[in-house]
């Protein structure tokens, strides 16, 4: 291989681990299945609203590889000394190429999310914002869960505005979510607590501490999870639950490694993710359930009835 090709292999490869494809992945999916939730629920077209998940599925990678890639371009200085490992540290990217492919990334998410319709545009605006301003500076203050919050707000929303189905539960939606990113936010940044001190960082997990930062992290879950079971319609509870048990496992799981503490290169966030992936797979599979009309039933009970 020329020295040329060798370079070109090894920035693309610096991109590809730039861009965090496992939680832009995991943002991707919970949009998709967001968005066959609410059309599932409502009979929209199938043909239409697979066109419209497609895109609202890019806008969404392309949004959280911005966010992941700007966040590695702030946090050069810090990882230098702390995360070595990452791609801008190693000099696979340089630190104007990340901010390029950050703002890039960013803008065609912004574009592709304007295809889907406004109000898919508009959220993808915000949740945008919320990682960036994350990025920027607001990841190292008390209103560190702030940006990370309201981000994951907007992945639900952005499946549900993108089939224009009719925001049902939308109240609900919204604080399920809220719960869910609040614990995700501790889960990510509680393991590195001791390293945001020495860095003169003061988001929430460093004012909290370790502990406190762990029981919230469950707490938070568990919440959303009491949440989930509550608010599913009783057409798919059943699934609800199965979601909420799965959940409530891997959180006991969690809680018994106690594994609260950043390896290098690793990170104990796997977990809580599965946990929170689980427990939204059963939420929006359970949300997905249509009521069947009272004259349907009527008529499927007098053919059991005949059959009998």
């Amino acid at each position: 291989m020329s020295m040329t090709n060798r370079r070109g292999a090894r920035f693309f490869g610096g991109l590809l681990r730039l861009a965090h494809l496992g939680p832009a992945a995991a943002c991707t999916a919970l949009t998709v299945m967001a968005g066959w939730s609410a059309a599932s629920r409502q009979g929209l077209s199938q043909g239409e609203t697979r066109v419209r998940l497609a895109r609202a599925a890019a806008a969404m990678f392309l949004a959280q590889i911005s966010t992941g890639s700007l966040n590695d371009y702030f946090d050069r200085g810090a990882d230098s000394v702390h995360q070595t490992y990452k791609p801008i540290v190693r000099r696979q990217v340089s630190p104007s190429a990340a901010l390029v492919f950050a703002l890039a990334t960013g803008f065609a998410a912004l574009a592709v999310a304007k295809r889907c319709g406004r109000s898919t545009l508009s959220v993808m605006g915000l949740g945008l914002a919320s990682g960036w301003s994350y990025d920027a500076g607001l990841s190292r203050t008390p209103l560190s869960w702030l940006p990370f919050v309201s981000g994951i707000m907007t992945v639900p929303w952005t499946g549900t505005t993108a089939v224009r189905a009719r925001a049902e539960r939308g109240v609900w939606m919204t604080a399920i979510a809220g719960l869910l990113g609040f614990g995700l936010h501790l889960a990510n940044s509680g393991p590195d607590i001791a390293r945001d001190k020495v860095a003169g960082r003061r988001n929430l997990p460093v004012i909290l501490g370790l502990r406190a930062t762990r029981n919230g992290t469950h707490l938070s879950l568990a919440a959303g999870m009491v949440l989930v079971v509550v608010t599913t319609p009783k057409e798919g509870r059943s699934l609800a639950r199965t979601g909420a048990i799965g959940c409530l496992a891997l959180l006991g799981m969690d809680r018994r490694l106690n594994s609260f503490r950043r390896t290098d290169g690793g990170h104990p966030f796997v977990l809580p993710v599965l946990a929170t992936g689980l427990l939204s797979a059963g939420w929006l599979a359970g949300a997905a359930r249509r009521s069947q009309p009272s004259g349907a039933s009527d008529r499927s009970k007098a053919i059991g009835a005949v059959h009998l």
